[in-house]
């Protein structure tokens, strides 16, 4: 159960940093999936990320959990995570990168 116990504890975290996100934003959120014309702050970047990259990302690099217990965690093989990891990682760099439109 702990798996279970860590998992909803990221999940409500996230919640209550997107609310907070929301309640403190004017509402201009930029596209997740082409040309941004506003800016994401990181939590709402994680938020568009698909749930087993937003996981993996969460244990493994803001937490700073090992890999192997991370994937152990997630209930995962190594190599299912670091993957997980690279695509979570691209996907931020698109959503948070300088490079979009005027």
């Amino acid at each position: 159960m702990p798996r279970h116990a860590w998992i909803d504890e990221l999940r409500s975290r996230a919640r209550r940093e997107s609310s907070a996100d929301d309640a403190g934003s004017s509402g201009a959120v930029a596209d997740p999936g082409g040309d941004a014309s506003g800016t994401l702050s990181v939590e709402q970047a994680m938020a568009c990320l698909p749930e087993d990259q937003r996981l993996a990302v969460a244990l493994a690099l803001i937490e700073g959990l090992p890999y192997k217990e991370a994937a152990q965690i997630i209930g995962v093989p190594m190599g299912t995570l670091t993957s997980r990891l690279a695509r979570g990682r691209q996907a931020l760099q698109q959503l948070l990168g300088p490079g979009g439109g005027a």
